[in-house]
C-alpha cells in the first residue's frame, strides 16, 4: 500500500470567498473570474479536472433559502449547461 506522505502527486485547491460575507451573484461572477485568470496569468494553470462550486444561497440579509425547481422539489446539485466540443471530450 502507498504511503501519501511526500507524494510529488498533485492536488487540488481552494479558493476561499468565505471571507467576502453575503455578496450579490454578479459580485461573484467577478471574482471568479479574476482568480481564474490569477491561476491562468500568475501560477500557469491551463487545465482543470473535476471542478465544483458549492455555495449556500441567502436573501440579501444573509438568511437561508431554499432553491426550488420550477415543477416543484428543492435543488441540491445542477449539472452545469455549458457546451464541451466533442473535439475536446477527452481525458488528459
Amino acid at each position: 500500500m502507498a504511503d501519501n506522505k511526500g507524494s510529488k502527486d498533485a492536488r487540488g485547491f481552494i479558493i476561499a470567498y468565505k471571507d467576502l460575507g453575503t455578496i450579490n451573484i454578479d459580485e461573484l461572477v467577478h471574482a471568479l473570474v479574476e482568480d481564474l485568470h490569477m491561476l491562468k496569468d500568475s501560477y500557469n494553470v491551463q487545465y482543470l479536472r473535476g471542478a465544483s462550486l458549492k455555495f449556500y444561497p441567502t436573501d440579501e440579509y444573509g438568511q437561508s433559502v431554499r432553491i426550488m425547481r420550477p415543477t416543484g422539489g428543492s435543488v441540491e446539485y445542477v449539472t452545469t449547461q455549458h457546451y464541451r466540443p466533442a473535439c475536446k471530450d477527452y481525458d488528459l
